[in-house]
This record gives C-alpha cells, sequence and structure tokens, in this order.
C-alpha cells in the first residue's frame, strides 16, 4: 500500500513538474487526439448512415413552365388619322358594341376645311410650277437653277401628297368597330373634346381571351399543340385552371432573357373581362411527356459519365459497386430506367 502511494506521489509530481514545463506540449497533443477521435467518431457514423432505396413503379409527368399574361385573340385599336374635335360618341369604355357600331365621330367640318386649304396650296404651286416651265422652256438652264426647279416640283408633290392625307381625314371622320366585343379603352367618355392622332379606342372581344406565353428557344421544340396545361394567374393564386396549347407562334420574339417564341393557351372561363383582364400576369405549368407505370428512380441518385448514366448498387451492408444504366424520361425529381436495374436492386442516396 505504501508502495501504491508512494508511486502515485511520484508520477504525480512529475505530472504537476511536466505540466509546468511542457504545458502548451501537452495541450496540443490533448488537441490531436481529440480531432483524430472526432474523425475516427464520424467515419464510424457515415459507414452507419449510408442510405440505400430501391427502384418505384410510378407515373412520370415531364412538365416546362413559362411566364406570360391575359391578352385577347381578337381585338381592334382604332384611331382617327388627324385627330379632331369629338361631336359624337356611340359607346362609352365598357359598353358591350356590335360589329361595324360606330363608336366615335369627329368633326366633319374642320376636316373638310383642311382638305380646302391644302387643295388651295397645290393649285398655288402647280400655277408656279408651270410659270418655271415656261420661263425655262426655250433656253438651257445651269445647275443652280435646275436644283431649283427640282426643290419646286417636290413642293408640287408634297402638296398632292397633303391633299390626299386631307380627303383620307374627311373620310375617316366616323368611327366604327369591325369586331363585336368590349370598348375597354376609349380616351374620352364626354363629347366636345379635342383628340390627338395618337388617342386609341380599344374594342376586345372577350370569347377570345387567352393566356399568352413566351418559351425559351432552348425548350420551343418540345411544346406541341394540343398540349395540356395549367394555368395560375397573380391574380387569382387559388384558383388554377386547365387549358390546352392551340397556337405556337412562326416568328421568335426578344425578351430580357433572350429570344423566346409566343405560346397561346384559351382562357375558357366564366368571368370573361369582368375577372380575367388583360395584362394580369401568371404561370403555364404544359404537359411536356407523360408515361404510366414506369421503373423510377431518384435524379440524385445519378450522375453523368462520357455520356452514359452511372448509379451505385448495394452489395452488402456497407457495400457498393458502380453500374451502368440506360435512362428514359427525366423530371426534376425521378428519372425512368429502362435498363441495368430490376425492382429487388437497392441505389444508394448520396447525403
Amino acid at each position: 500500500m505504501k508502495f501504491l502511494k508512494s508511486t502515485f506521489k511520484k508520477v504525480s509530481t512529475k505530472l504537476k513538474t511536466l505540466w509546468k514545463t511542457r504545458r502548451w506540449l501537452m495541450i496540443g497533443v490533448i488537441v490531436v487526439l481529440l480531432i483524430i477521435g472526432r474523425m475516427i467518431f464520424a467515419s464510424a457514423n457515415s459507414q452507419e448512415q449510408l442510405t440505400f432505396v430501391s427502384p418505384t413503379r410510378v407515373n412520370l409527368t415531364k412538365t416546362l413552365e413559362v411566364s406570360g399574361l391575359v391578352d385577347a385573340k381578337e381585338k381592334a385599336s382604332m384611331r382617327f388619322l388627324g385627330g379632331g374635335k369629338v361631336v359624337y360618341l356611340g359607346a362609352e369604355e365598357g359598353d358591350q358594341v356590335q360589329k361595324w357600331q360606330t363608336i366615335a365621330q369627329i368633326d366633319a367640318a374642320s376636316a373638310a376645311k383642311t382638305k380646302e386649304k391644302y387643295l388651295n396650296l397645290y393649285e398655288k404651286e402647280r400655277l408656279d410650277w408651270e410659270q418655271q416651265l415656261d420661263d425655262v422652256e426655250d433656253r438651257a438652264v445651269d445647275q443652280a437653277e435646275q436644283r431649283t426647279v427640282d426643290k419646286n416640283q417636290l413642293d408640287l408633290e408634297n402638296t398632292v401628297l397633303d391633299v390626299e392625307i386631307a380627303s383620307i381625314t374627311v373620310s375617316n371622320t366616323v368611327m366604327s368597330s369591325p369586331i363585336q366585343g368590349i370598348l375597354v379603352q376609349s380616351p374620352t367618355n364626354v363629347t366636345g373634346v379635342q383628340l390627338a392622332a395618337t388617342d386609341v379606342f380599344l374594342v376586345v372581344n372577350p370569347e377570345t381571351l387567352i393566356f399568352r406565353a413566351f418559351v425559351d428557344e432552348a425548350d420551343i421544340s418540345q411544346v406541341t399543340v394540343n398540349q395540356s396545361a395549367e394555368i395560375s394567374l397573380d391574380a387569382y393564386p387559388d384558383e388554377p385552371f386547365s387549358s390546352a396549347v392551340n397556337y405556337i407562334a412562326f416568328q421568335s420574339s426578344s425578351s430580357a432573357s433572350g429570344t423566346v417564341f409566343a405560346v397561346e393557351l384559351p382562357i375558357n372561363q366564366e368571368g370573361g373581362l369582368a375577372k380575367y383582364r388583360l395584362g394580369m400576369n401568371g404561370d403555364a405549368e404544359i404537359v411536356l411527356q407523360e408515361k404510366y407505370d414506369v421503373l423510377t428512380i431518384p435524379l440524385i441518385a445519378t450522375r453523368e459519365r462520357n455520356g452514359k448514366v452511372y448509379v451505385d448498387v448495394r452489395t452488402g451492408d456497407n457495400s457498393y459497386e458502380e453500374r451502368e444504366i440506360e435512362t428514359g424520361l427525366e423530371t426534376e425529381e425521378k428519372i425512368e430506367v429502362l435498363g441495368g436495374l430490376s425492382e429487388t436492386d437497392e441505389i444508394l442516396l448520396p447525403e
């Protein structure tokens, strides 16, 4: 007993001395031992946490989500060519209008006076032109005088154009709707207002409402007419509705994301323009391809190398081997297996 106490006392004394003289060395050794122990523990745990799953048979659907807005296939944007004072309104914004119904009329007297003015200018320019031709008829002219002759001829031609434009303005003092629909835009609801040539009346046929989506050129080859889709509008996020592609643009358009193609899907829903207003934004999920009862595995379990697809197949409790497989339809989460695996195999899921 005395021997043990003596031995313990000597060891304790040596440890105290060592701690005083080699304190940082001992701390370093302890830290290294802790790190090594942690790595060994983590390695052991990783061996225990391997996750394997078996292929399953499911219905697989590949979709494409695109953004777009509500529009109308049949709409008419109209304006008075030269503007003018409104003397008659046949409809107000929001009214139902019939085909060829008069929407508005501007003051024809003012347009007629303008036409008369341009006719007078034309006569004046014609007389000046004829007088100039008489002046140079029997003599040679220099380049400067010839340029003056040419300029006067252009002035005469411009007065002819002014008369023609004025005649068109007179004949277009009455505006009629070329389609049946709803007047959704009107620059005025009262007469006596002076309209500019840029003021627009817009008539829309509510029975031709569409959702116009924009598909990137990299995806447009996958989209075909009659593919089904589900549309969700930002204004009604809890009221998605079904539709189908009925038109794909033949010409591309430019957007902030690059080159896109317009794709149209009809909106055959109750409410019409009272609910689905032009310009509402939303998304369409187009069903590109569907397969039923196919063998699938999680997409994250696969990796691609040199154009081939591989997975890790379980060979024991915590062991596995790499195997090449043949794949088919791919979605964001799953991929179809055409060959290389059976339902009894187990594949490794990465952590």
